[in-house]
């Protein structure tokens, strides 16, 4: 068996490179941007006018005019429609927001502060030079860098994207999973027909682990490209396995990697050429867990028993699609101090399901472990705010400080 650091640097050291795709905009909200972007032309593209109302070119004149300025109308400048005409001093030309500021007039005056009459507009309220216009480049110039390689893009990157004339973005692809469940005994409930839960028969169990890893796979930003229940069988598991590889980076399966005779995930994945890079790690849930990997394809044999399939999911195949995201993997923590003293005496690192509980008499919360803290029961999960690693021979004293991860 190896540590827990060990099976997190080698899953990390076998992580293929990233692949860049071009993402259509509409689409590339969430992903992770490959590339820098700069600006092929400045922002605004022209001198243009941040009001409806007249355009003119201010003349230290006006302030004989005592506030109140006279002015006719030669033009219009409408949004898409620039001016064609010349502007002179005493002329304005009626403009409308976005429309281009001509290179003669300097000055725009909101329509609320202009009386019309005709073919002469008058300017009833003090304005200053260069008021309502937006300068060429005002934003940034042409040749800047206006989205940087990296930027886990949102909505709004979209549109800068937009803005620029792109309809697509190089951005980091999501990894494909697939997801294979094996043992005879899991009744998936995704098959049912009907919202009332089928009886089993005897010995069978509800399937748990998918709808979970669907979730998971989902959160963490991946895309889930195959399901599959498995037989027990080494024939069942090659296929399963082999056609996995052809559509997915990442295969999960669950169950089927300890010692038992049913257990086939090991043997099928050698027989298909896949390097096993560990088997079994020192930790507590999920000893039995398994890494493989052929060519830039990689197998994470997860244990059966759900809390152990999702902490080894968290822990390892969470960050590997965070790496292959080019995002960060780093879990949401507070300190906390504990509950009670602890002592790990069983050779293996424990990840301790914890709640955080409030005491008057302490500023700090409480991280109260779980009573219940088997790896079958669901619950430990579920009723936990977080968990706590307690390293191999780690000595915790009551009210000790501790890191606790949140879920």
């Amino acid at each position: 068996m190896i540590t827990v650091a060990e099976a997190k640097r080698l899953v990390q050291q076998h992580i293929p490179q990233p692949t860049i795709i071009a993402q259509n905009l509409a689409e590339a909200c969430g992903f992770t941007l490959a590339e820098d972007i700069t600006a092929p032309f400045p922002s605004p593209r022209f001198t243009n006018s941040a009001m409806d109302g007249f355009a003119l070119r201010f003349s230290a004149s006006f302030a004989e005019h005592h506030g109140e300025v006279r002015c006719t109308i030669v033009g219009e400048s409408a949004a898409g429609k620039p001016f064609q005409g010349t502007l002179r001093e005493g002329e304005v030309i009626s403009i409308s927001t976005g429309a281009v500021v001509p290179d003669a007039a300097d000055t725009v005056i909101p329509q609320e502060d202009c009386e019309v009459s005709g073919e002469v507009v008058r300017i009833v309220k003090p304005f200053r030079k260069g008021q309502w216009v937006r300068q060429k480049g005002a934003e940034y110039d042409e040749g800047a860098l206006v989205l940087r390689s990296g930027t886990v893009l949102r909505p709004a990157h979209c549109a800068l994207a937009a803005q620029l004339g792109l309809h697509t973005l190089p951005v980091y692809a999501a990894p494909r999973v697939a997801l294979l469940a094996t043992g005879r005994e899991i009744f998936s409930t995704s098959s049912a027909q009907h919202a009332a839960p089928r009886l089993l028969d005897e010995g069978q169990i509800y399937d748990a682990n998918t709808p979970m890893l669907q979730a998971a796979v989902r959160d963490a930003g991946a895309e889930v490209k195959m399901l599959r229940s498995i037989d027990d069988t080494l024939e069942a598991t090659l296929e399963a396995l082999s056609e996995a590889s052809a559509k997915a980076d990442i295969i999960c399966t669950t169950g089927g990697v300890s010692v038992g005779e049913h257990d086939f995930i090991k043997q099928a994945a050698q027989i298909l050429g896949f390097e096993t890079i560990f088997w079994r790690v020192r930790q507590k849930p999920g000893k039995p867990l398994f890494f493989a990997k052929r060519d830039n394809t990689l197998l994470f044999g997860l244990p059966g028993n759900p809390v152990s399939t999702l902490m080894c999911f968290l822990h390892y195949v969470r960050p590997t699609i965070a790496t292959l995201l080019v995002r960060s993997a780093t879990w949401q923590t507070i300190t906390a101090r504990m509950s009670k003293s602890l002592v790990n005496v069983g050779g293996r690192a424990e990840f301790l399901r914890v709640r955080l509980v409030h005491e008057a008499e302490h500023p700090m919360q409480s991280a109260v472990p779980l009573d219940k803290q088997e790896s079958f029961m669901l619950t430990s999960l579920t009723d936990a705010d977080g968990f706590v690693f307690v390293d191999v021979d780690a000595n915790l004293s009551e009210g000790a400080p501790i890191e606790v991860m949140l879920f």
